[in-house]
């Protein structure tokens, strides 16, 4: 199954260990808030467990959607995908 993860948070060292927990999962950055990848039942449930700790009572959300390969693939995607997934994750 496809797991989309996609978040809202303010505080930069969070968002940064939430996007860090995402790369750990082997998630790929599609948007500066959003990651996307094949995940088993066991490892979604595990990160999620782990968003869940690194939010804490933090403000923000973090959703995390799982999508059937057949509905992934009727995704639309509209103009031009430019985000350097090498980019740097600067923590200030």
């Amino acid at each position: 199954m496809i797991t989309l993860v996609i978040y809202d948070i303010t505080d930069d060292i969070v968002r940064n260990k939430v996007a860090k927990a995402c790369k750990r999962f082997g998630l790929s950055r599609i948007q500066k808030s959003a990651f996307l990848g094949d995940l088993p039942s066991a490892k979604r449930k595990e990160l999620i467990s782990r968003l869940r700790r690194i939010l804490g009572n933090n403000k923000g959300n973090i959703q995390v959607f799982v999508l059937c390969k057949a509905d992934f693939a009727l995704r639309e995607i509209i103009g031009c995908v430019e985000f350097d997934e090498n980019e740097e994750i600067v923590v200030v």
